[in-house]
């Protein structure tokens, strides 16, 4: 018997809990994928703005992250949709907030601030998601929301007391509004998924931003195209564009396609710190302080009071949920 003829025998409440787990589940994978993607992303963003060039290193990863998708999009018979009039306009503000901004600020603040701080600064994400997600989502907070996100703001206060690690100010404050940009980019591909696929929201997010990176890089900073000869150079690029951006770009708005956006962020960001931590020790021989640590697992404690005891299910309508049991993992 088909999956449809299973489907349509159940009573309307089992078909419709089953779609809901089924949706759980695959949003679950890949926020753990996220995860992972997401804890590495400080540690070699790290390296490369003080290795490389900070906007041929952001361009570079973002220009490959598009010939990454573009093939796919082709693939699927979706290239034509971020070309699209009624999307192009919002795929180009999601592209702009989401990656030109995140690429600038996050690249340039790490030149000057530790990874490791640099990880605890992030922490601001599910602050930034609840109070997005409350004002244009239509999420409502609830007290225990509200308690734990000032207890993510007290982790971050009690390292920032000390003074030290997020020295210069400048790069730290322009790291502490990257999770602002990105979440802003999240509220806005919300309202095209559907009609538009987390695929499409991907590849049009980073064509978008390619092209406006990639002037920016010729106007200002034409000379430093000569790193490119360095198959190092290029090795670091390849590796962040397809992981750090095509692969958490996919797994990302495929978890928010299915789940929360307050309730997904506050899931992925906990687990990112303690793994960044172990790669910055690994990969870039840092070691975090005393007061640092104390920050980060506050700010954690934080995070998973927003995630413990809260309904993670999107709320969708019942022919898109009836959809998501069929389609793909992304």
């Amino acid at each position: 018997m088909s999956t449809e003829t299973s489907a349509g025998s159940m009573p309307p409440v089992a078909h419709e809990t089953a779609l809901r787990a089924r949706a759980f589940q695959v949003g679950l994978t890949l926020c753990i994928i996220n995860t992972i993607i997401g804890a590495g992303q400080p540690v070699i963003t790290r390296w490369g703005a003080v290795h490389l060039d900070p906007l041929l290193f952001c361009t570079g990863a973002v220009v490959f992250a598009t010939l990454c998708t573009i093939p796919v999009l082709q693939f699927t018979g979706e290239l034509r949709l971020i070309f699209d009039p009624r999307y192009r306009g919002r795929l180009f503000m999601i592209a702009m907030a989401g990656t030109v901004m995140t690429s600038l600020t996050l690249t340039y603040g790490l030149t000057r601030i530790g990874a490791v701080a640099g990880v605890l600064l992030l922490q601001t994400e599910p602050v930034y998601s609840l109070v997005l997600s409350t004002i244009f989502v239509g999420e409502r907070p609830s007290i225990r929301q509200v308690l734990a996100t000032a207890t993510v703001l007290v982790g971050i206060g009690s390292v920032f007391a000390g003074g030290g690690s997020f020295s210069p100010l400048w790069a730290s404050a322009i790291i502490f509004t990257t999770p602002l940009f990105w979440q802003t980019s999240h509220v806005l591909g919300l309202k095209l998924m559907p009609p538009l696929t987390p695929t499409s929201m991907t590849g049009g997010r980073f064509l978008y931003a390619s092209i406006v990176l990639t002037a920016m890089l010729l106007i200002f900073r034409r000379d430093a195209l000569l790193q490119l000869a360095d198959p190092t150079t290029l090795g670091v690029i390849m590796v962040t564009g397809f992981f750090v951006y095509f692969l958490s770009g996919l797994t990302w708005y495929g978890a928010i396609n299915r789940l929360l956006l307050a309730w997904t962020t506050a899931l992925v960001v906990p687990g990112i710190p303690i793994l960044s931590i172990l790669f910055a020790v690994m990969f870039l021989g840092e070691r975090a302080t005393r007061r640092e640590v104390v920050g980060i697992l506050i700010s954690v404690s934080g995070v998973l009071a927003l995630v413990l005891g809260a309904d993670p299910h999107r709320k969708q309508a019942a022919s898109e949920a009836a959809e998501a049991i069929h389609e793909p993992l992304i």
